[in-house]
C-alpha cells in the first residue's frame, strides 16, 4: 500500500476535547506533532500522543514567534472558548509566515471574523469532529496517490467510435483496453460512480485509470 502524507508537521494549540481528538488521531500517522496549552494537566495527557509538548499562551506574541510557526505545515488553533485569543493567535501565526492556519470557532459569526483576519480554514466542531479533520489534513486523497504512482496514470479521453451507443459493460473497455473508467464528465456534470449499464455518448469525457507503459 502506498503511503503518502500531504502534511508532516502540526502545531495544535488548545487541548480541550476537540484539540485532544486531533492529536490522538494525528499520532496514528508518521508525523511531527507539537501540542501547546497553558494547562499542565492537559499537557501531561498529551505527552502520550504528541512528539513535543510546550506550555504556551496562544495569545502571547513572543511565545508564538519563539515556536517557529513558519516551520509547521499546519497550525491548528483549537481554543474555541477563548475567541479573543484565537483572533490574536491567527494574526500572529499568519504574520510569522505560517503556511496554513486552521481555527476553531463556536458559531458562524466567529467563523466570518476569523476568515476576514487571515485564517485559511475555520471549523465548527459540531459539524466536523477532530478525528475526521485530522485525517483530512494528513492523508492525501486517492487521486494524489495515483498521480504519483509509477504504475498507473489518470487521464481524460474521448470515447472511441466503437464504444458509442453501447453500455460500459457492452463496450468491454477494461478487458479489451486494460483501462478502468473512474468517472464521466458530461458538460458541467461529473458522474461518479459509473454504472456498467450507462450508455456511452459522443459528448462524454471519460476519466480513466490505466497502467503506464513499462
Amino acid at each position: 500500500m502506498i503511503k503518502k502524507y500531504k502534511n508532516k508537521s502540526f502545531a495544535v494549540f488548545g487541548l480541550g476535547r476537540f484539540g485532544m481528538s486531533i492529536i490522538q488521531t494525528l499520532s496514528e500517522y508518521d508525523v511531527n506533532i507539537l501540542a501547546c496549552d497553558n494547562d499542565e494537566a492537559k499537557l501531561k495527557l498529551a505527552e502520550e500522543y504528541a512528539t513535543h509538548v510546550v506550555r504556551a499562551d496562544a495569545s502571547d506574541e513572543n511565545a508564538l514567534k519563539n515556536l517557529g510557526l513558519q516551520n509547521f505545515d499546519v497550525i491548528i488553533l483549537a481554543m474555541g472558548e477563548e475567541f479573543e485569543a484565537s483572533q490574536i493567535a491567527t494574526m500572529i501565526a499568519k504574520e510569522s509566515g505560517a503556511k496554513y492556519v486552521i481555527v476553531k470557532a463556536r458559531n458562524l459569526r466567529q467563523k466570518k471574523i476569523l476568515e476576514s483576519i487571515g485564517a485559511d480554514s475555520v471549523v465548527l466542531p459540531e459539524h466536523e469532529m477532530g478525528s475526521k479533520l485530522a485525517r483530512k489534513m494528513v492523508v492525501s486523497n486517492i487521486m494524489d496517490i495515483l498521480e504519483d504512482s509509477e504504475y498507473y496514470t489518470i487521464t481524460e479521453i474521448k470515447p472511441l467510435d466503437e464504444w458509442l451507443d453501447k453500455s460500459v459493460r457492452q463496450a468491454n473497455i477494461r478487458q479489451k483496453h486494460n483501462i478502468t473508467i473512474l468517472a464521466v464528465r458530461q458538460g458541467e456534470e461529473l458522474i461518479i460512480p459509473v454504472s456498467p449499464d450507462r450508455i456511452i455518448n459522443k459528448e462524454d469525457i471519460l476519466i480513466v485509470l490505466e497502467e503506464k507503459n513499462k
